[in-house]
């Protein structure tokens, strides 16, 4: 496999850098005024070989979310009728094998199968006798086929798509009033649907890559009796579960003996100038999972004592701005502002008087800070972390059985946390000069806050919302340097 530097061409890229940087004042070298023609072209790249058997091994984080009814089994009418959406969390492994092969000089296409083993943690109910339980996705695996395009010789922006099979726990299921056991259970069970995803791939070194990569798996609907040891079956409960994960992994592949068609001679690597503000947009999938419980308005005691994990999903669009500077050859730091209109809608629940109604997260913004480095120079791996405010709308409350309006709402409201993330982000000369490409994954926490559901009558209860989010966003950034 012909490499992606030599090493004397590393070497010599580094002394021509570093005597630009004698020569503009070493505190000043990578400053906003360095102009473009002072940045030397990097080596015009080999092209690498990505036609080869691989194995791959990674770690990510996950989240779940779920539209559940309640069926009574004996007449099979809708006992709890309202579609409320459960949600679950948590880390995952993975470990992989696949092929791909290089079909000219920038198209790759292959086939793969992976597994993982996952905690994703969430909730179950049965809304009928007021049980509710914990549940995971234990593992999943997936088999299926992916195709990219070499935005240069390193660097494989690919997307992916197939069969999926996940397994979910059994709960043991307690009463939501007290906590306790209540002495019913539902079975393990497994679900399978198809995924698609994508995601960026970079060569790091001889036979070594680097995979960042998103995937959205869809599961179909699936009926779990809630069986009661003593008193037989309660409920079915129906549970359509949708999983999103990221995960980043390390691709080990085994020299094919292809030569691989040349990259186009025509497209030489510049070395970018990463100094500079820039403007930067795009568009992402986002899922939230909130820990809730219900209080007494009075008391500030406990209602529904049994904390339940809602959810939400869906789309969101974000802008921003920030400052980069490159404060030596392979490191960039910044700042940055961001803001995102959303559409993540979930479920929030008085199960106190069964009501349940739709909840929405419509908007947030940040601000932080990154630090990355250089892998080449033109692709940049960061992380980044700071503050974070979301806004929930409101929500028109209804009885689950039946589904009518109850003339109660609870108020929007503003969270505020915080947030950590990370992606790469590349040159994209294809756009024309001073345009990158940006994938990002990011996580935030925001604090709990008691939402107040009110009518009439005046506070019926106090919903305790604790959520977090984790967003996926794919972006492009003007660079004005």
């Amino acid at each position: 496999m012909q490499r992606l530097f030599s090493r004397g061409a590393i070497t010599a890229a580094a002394l021509v850098l570093g005597v630009n940087a004698l020569t503009l004042a070493a505190p000043s070298a990578f400053a906003a005024d360095i102009s473009a023609k002072q940045f030397v072209k990097a080596p015009v790249l080999a092209a690498t070989n990505w036609t080869g058997l691989y194995v791959n091994g990674g770690v990510g984080y996950g989240m779940w979310a779920a539209d559940t009814t309640t069926v009574d089994p004996r007449l099979g009418l809708c006992d709890l009728c309202t579609t409320q959406v459960q949600g679950g969390k948590g880390w995952l492994g993975v470990v992989g094998i696949g092929f791909d092969y290089q079909l000219s000089p920038k198209i790759v296409a292959g086939v793969f199968l992976d597994g993982n083993l996952s905690s994703l943690k969430g909730t179950i109910q049965d809304g009928g006798p007021f049980y509710a339980g914990d549940i995971k996705q234990t593992s999943a695996w997936a088999v299926g086929a992916r195709a990219g395009w070499l935005v240069d010789p390193r660097i494989l922006a690919y997307v992916n798509t197939g069969y999926t099979s996940a397994r979910f726990s059994g709960a043991n299921m307690v009463t939501t009033f007290n906590g306790k056991d209540s002495g019913a259970t539902t079975a393990t069970f497994t679900a399978n649907g198809w995924f698609v995803g994508g995601g960026v791939e970079t060569a790091i070194a001889p036979g070594w890559f680097w995979r960042n990569e998103y995937r959205f798996a869809y599961y179909g609907n699936h009926s779990i009796a809630d069986v009661d040891l003593l008193n037989g079956p309660q409920n079915n409960i129906t549970f359509k579960p949708t999983v999103q994960t990221f995960t980043t992994q390390f691709v080990y592949k085994f020299d094919s003996g292809h030569v691989a068609p040349a990259y186009p001679a025509t497209s030489p690597v510049m070395a970018a100038n990463w100094t500079g503000f820039y403007l930067n947009g795009g568009a992402g999938y986002g899922s939230w999972a909130a820990d809730t419980y219900t209080a007494d308005p009075v008391t500030g005691q406990c209602a529904v004592c049994a904390t339940q994990v809602q959810g939400g999903k869906g789309y969101l669009g974000t802008i921003g701005a920030g400052y980069d500077w490159q404060f030596a050859s392979a490191w960039v730091a910044g700042v940055f502002g961001e803001y995102t209109i959303s559409s993540l809608k979930g479920t929030i629940q008085d199960q106190d008087p069964v009501w349940s109604g739709e909840i929405k997260q419509t908007s947030a913004w940040a601000a932080g800070a990154r630090v990355g480095w250089l892998a080449t120079p033109a692709i940049l791996t960061y992380v980044n972390g700071g503050y974070s405010s979301a806004r929930f709308s409101g929500t028109a409350m209804e009885r689950d059985f039946p589904s009518v309006s109850t003339g109660n709402t609870t108020p929007g409201f503003t969270s505020n946390g915080w947030f950590m993330g990370g992606g790469t982000e590349t040159t994209a000369a294809f756009l024309g000069k001073g345009w990158f490409w940006r994938n990002e994954y990011r996580y935030a926490s925001y604090r709990d806050h008691a939402l107040t559901d009110t009518g009439r009558s005046g506070v019926n209860s106090n919903i305790i919302f604790k959520p977090t989010v984790q967003t996926v966003t794919s972006q492009l950034v003007f660079k004005f340097n």
